[in-house]
């Protein structure tokens, strides 16, 4: 379900040896007044280093002794065989990105 690219996982390896992948709620400043239900904001995937605080709400995966927590209603996006974790590097800046993970709208 996961793919660690290479310069990710040294990355990874030399902060903390772990990820979490998590949904994290995006209010919406309005919503769509023709639909009976209204959308209240987005679900959008973020990648964090280091263990969770409570690793009982997630599910976990080791791939090449990277420990990834995910959250269990994580969905993979159409066309894609798995999320990819990979570094992106702009100067002296590096952080994580994931590509594949489908984000999800909250409705009311």
């Amino acid at each position: 379900m996961f793919i660690v690219e290479q310069a990710a996982a040294k990355y990874i390896n030399k902060r903390s040896g772990a990820v979490v992948i998590s949904l994290k709620l995006e209010p919406a400043m309005g919503g769509c007044a023709c639909s009976a239900r209204h959308i209240t904001g987005s679900y959008l995937p973020v990648i964090t280093l280091g263990p969770p605080a409570e690793s009982d709400s997630y599910s976990q995966v080791t791939i090449d002794g990277i420990t990834v927590f995910y959250a269990p209603n994580i969905q993979l996006k159409a066309d894609y065989p798995a999320i990819i974790i990979r570094l992106k590097r702009v100067l002296f800046w590096s952080w994580l990105e994931l590509e594949g993970v489908k984000a999800m709208a909250s409705f009311k």
